[in-house]
């Protein structure tokens, strides 16, 4: 039969892991000068939910995408509705 594990050596030995990652990561942030800028501020959204046809989603996909293989950032599908929905009511 297998001896039971040593639970304290193991709770001790992670303890240490953890001392060890905190002195480590204070280290490089007060190594590096860090500037830190306002996120932009958030926009309350709701959700609504369109069934649309098959061509249409097809396209939605496609578009996201290609945009995003294009600036090398997501794109998502919502950024695209809202950015024609927003076109749309500009007219």
């Amino acid at each position: 039969m297998k001896a039971k594990p040593n639970i304290d050596e193991f709770l001790e030995s992670g303890a240490s892991d953890l001392a060890n990652k905190s002195t480590k990561t204070k280290q490089a942030v007060t190594e590096s000068q860090v500037t830190i800028t306002q996120p932009p501020a958030k926009v309350h959204r709701e959700q609504k939910i369109f069934r649309l046809p098959v061509d249409l989603i097809n396209e939605l996909k496609r578009e996201a995408y290609e945009q995003s293989v294009k600036t090398n950032t997501r794109v998502t599908e919502t950024e695209l509705v809202e950015q024609a929905l927003r076109a749309f009511f500009a007219r």
